[in-house]
């Protein structure tokens, strides 16, 4: 506030502040609008001029001005990747590793950390997206399956695991109001700590403010990069620290196929002493709109998919297999005092300027669309990171039970595909552990579903069966 700490002021001497700031910033046009309003609308919308980061709003302006460079690709070459085992050899070094992750989960080292700012609204469900009922059968909200699998986590290795979500100011009561009616899914409310992405400006071609209502400005997320950011403006990392979590494993609410306490994850991470790190799959075409995994003067980074020109993204080796193979899936382990660190740096991560189209007020005061691209919107990206990181593991998993988005209402990466692959995953678990069952021909219709607190692995499943068992479909396994 412009009268921080200092004594109570008249409104109008407020008003004069405000005006002398706003033109200071090349932001004067936005007090056109205040005659236009009643005196409610007219406070709440000076109440946002007044709050806005000026430095920062003045650099997004800066960022509408500069003309979009192409990513260079010199210097740069496919990162170094841990791969799923193959040989024996291999699959005893994974067992090595998985201990090492095992010991940090029984160490009570790791905190759940979820990015869940997004609404339904592509999926056509007007709630907050982790509250939509994805599980086959019993219709488990993706809140509820992550809740199971940290339950299941604390049983298994005695630990506590909070779990941290980011909510937005869109999401963030409805989703609080979610978990308290569930009872925090059995987690307790001390374990489970909410806090709120922050927004910024959304600016039009001028790098002006614009207004989304005629006494609010229109404003928007700033990327799952301003998790740091949040965290630190939340003093969560401080809770973190004071209970011993020193490991965070980040990811975003609409992957229900997420392991939360993976071992060979977490075990990749700790052996290569790593900051930052991120699980990859092979990209199914080069059109796939994953970050590539590379190195950039020897140093990891990924690239986000939109900079990568098409030609390079299309580049084969010999024997025809994409040589920028390996896409990140927005699945982490993180240090907490590297994110520490990360606040405590002025040079933070780099802001990326999306043009959109958004419903605006114009200055007659009218709702109107805009044109497409004359809104500039400004985010930053979590894996951006990555480049203040000393080491990182970038490790592989299989696609098919550990990366299903459900980000579409219909087709790909939408609910009905990533029940498909929930049911794959596991009718071979089943297979797996000695079941005896078959492949059915029809996946997409409701027919098994595996509780965490049940099994959250094919061997946790081995231990819960009989072999040969022959199981009767539509099947629940639960506790």
């Amino acid at each position: 506030m412009l009268n921080e700490g200092k004594a109570p002021v008249e409104e109008s001497e407020i008003e004069s502040q405000l005006a002398e700031r706003l033109e200071e910033h090349g932001q004067e046009h936005a007090l056109r609008w205040l005659p236009q309003l009643n005196e409610a609308q007219r406070r709440h919308l000076m109440e946002q001029l007044v709050a806005i980061d000026y430095e920062r709003l003045d650099e997004f302006r800066e960022l509408v001005q500069v003309p979009p460079t192409v990513t260079s690709f010199l210097g740069i070459e496919p990162a170094p990747v841990e791969r799923l085992p193959v040989t024996d050899g291999q699959t005893q070094r994974d067992q090595t590793i998985r201990q090492l992750g095992a010991q940090a989960l029984e160490a009570d080292r790791v905190a759940a950390l979820t990015v869940a700012g997004g609404q339904g609204t592509r999926l056509r469900y007007d709630h907050p997206k982790g509250m939509y009922p994805v599980s086959p059968i019993r219709g488990k909200s993706l809140f509820e399956l992550f809740a199971e699998q940290i339950l299941a986590a604390r049983q298994r290795y005695g630990c506590g695991m909070p779990w941290l979500i980011m909510t937005s100011y869109t999401n963030d009561d409805e989703t609080r109001h979610f978990f308290s009616e569930n009872d925090f899914f059995g987690l307790g409310e001390d374990m489970v700590h909410f806090f709120i992405q922050q927004r910024n400006p959304i600016l039009d071609a001028g790098g002006r403010l614009l207004r989304a209502e005629p006494d609010a400005l229109l404003l928007g997320p700033d990327g799952h990069g301003g998790t740091f950011e949040a965290l630190g403006k939340s003093r969560l990392l401080d809770v973190l620290r004071q209970g011993g979590w020193d490991l965070m494993t980040y990811f975003q609410v609409d992957n229900p196929l997420v392991t939360v306490a993976d071992e060979r994850f977490i075990g990749h991470h700790l052996n290569k002493d790593a900051d930052f790190s991120c699980k990859v799959v092979p990209k199914r075409d080069p059109e796939e709109g994953l970050g590539l995994a590379v190195l950039r003067g020897g140093r990891p980074i990924v690239i986000e998919y939109v900079d990568v020109p098409p030609p390079v993204a299309a580049e084969r080796l010999a024997n025809g297999t994409l040589r920028y193979l390996f896409g990140s899936i927005a699945i982490h382990v993180m240090d907490v005092p590297f994110a520490e660190r990360l606040l405590g740096r002025k040079d933070s991560l780099p802001w990326h300027l999306a043009k959109k189209q958004y419903e605006i007020v114009n200055e007659e005061g009218q709702k109107v669309l805009s044109p497409k691209g004359a809104c500039h919107k400004f985010e930053r990206f979590v894996f951006d990171a990555l480049a203040m990181a000393d080491e990182c593991a970038f490790v592989e998993v299989q696609r098919q039970t550990q990366f299903a988005p459900v980000k579409n209402a219909e087709g790909e990466d939408s609910p009905a595909s990533a029940r498909h692959f929930m049911q794959l995953m596991w009718i071979q678990w089943l297979q797996a552990a000695g079941a005896d069952v078959q492949m059915p021909k029809n996946l997409d219709e409701p027919l098994i579903e595996i509780s965490p607190l049940f099994a959250s692995t094919a061997e946790q499943l081995k231990e819960r069966i009989e072999p040969g068992w022959k199981p009767s479909f539509p099947l629940v396994l639960e506790p």
